[in-house]
């Protein structure tokens, strides 16, 4: 298995986890606690915005999970010639950016709430 095969496959299952944790979320499994979820003083005090906040997020994280999954299967066909730095890079940058995404998504929500 090369470096490029390994990377690609390690991002997309950090993908498929935040699939995974998105679902409870979407469904509104999860109820208000200091541990799980969109937390801030603001949804933690009303159980109402804690689901409303924390589905949207979920959906926000979902389609995050599902771009890094995507983009990592991607890296992982096309991109065998590359350097595994690049790929590392490229994959990292994704992530964050998904995620950095999801977070300012949450709290523009949340002001609205």
């Amino acid at each position: 298995m090369s470096t490029v095969t390994l990377y690609s496959f390690l991002f997309s299952l950090v993908g498929v986890l935040f699939i995974g944790i998105s679902v409870p979320l979407i469904q509104g499994r999860v109820p208000p606690n200091r541990y799980y979820g969109f937390r801030t003083p603001k949804t933690l005090s009303n159980p109402d915005v804690w689901y409303r906040a924390n589905h949207i997020s979920g959906i926000d994280l979902f389609i995050a999970g599902a771009l890094i999954t995507v983009s990592s299967l991607t890296m992982m066909l096309l991109a065998q010639r590359w350097r595994p730095n690049q790929v590392a890079t490229t994959l990292l940058v994704v992530m964050v950016f998904s995620l950095v995404g999801v977070a300012w998504h949450g709290f523009v929500v949340l002001k609205r709430l």
